[in-house]
């Protein structure tokens, strides 16, 4: 990798922070600014590309930890398996129409046979089966 020239100013930024981060290992991005200010004072410096030295610098000494990436999407490794859902879960998610509009009696019916079931859920899906499997048509 080509090392970068001297700026017009006849300063190579990288090389002065990655000095001062080798001297002082404990000093942050704000302190290094504070500090090349100092030192160079009749130069100008663009605070955005200190700041990406200061971190090339601090991975080049090993000052950094990398956290592995997470894979992407829907991607897994090969042999994980993915947690079952239960049954009652994946038929709503199966039932869901892709459309929005809802159908007012459909919900009032819904409502009236959870209240008959005493809010339970399960037994209320329980006989909306048993009638579907009774019905010949």
């Amino acid at each position: 990798m080509a090392k970068r020239a001297a700026g017009k100013d006849g300063v190579v930024i990288s090389q002065e922070i990655l000095a001062l981060v080798k001297d002082n290992n404990a000093i942050r991005g704000p302190e290094v600014m504070v500090a090349l200010r100092e030192k160079f004072p009749k130069v100008s410096f663009n605070e955005n590309s200190c700041q990406v030295a200061y971190a090339n610098a601090r991975k080049k000494l090993g000052l950094t930890k990398t956290l592995a990436k997470r894979p992407a999407g829907g991607r897994r490794p090969i042999g994980s398996q993915r947690a079952a859902r239960p049954a009652a879960a994946a038929a709503a998610v199966a039932a869901a129409p892709s459309s929005v509009s809802v159908d007012m009696n459909l919900l009032q019916a819904a409502k009236t046979l959870l209240k008959a079931c005493n809010g339970d859920a399960a037994a209320a899906l329980s006989a909306l089966k048993t009638v579907a499997s009774l019905q010949m048509n």
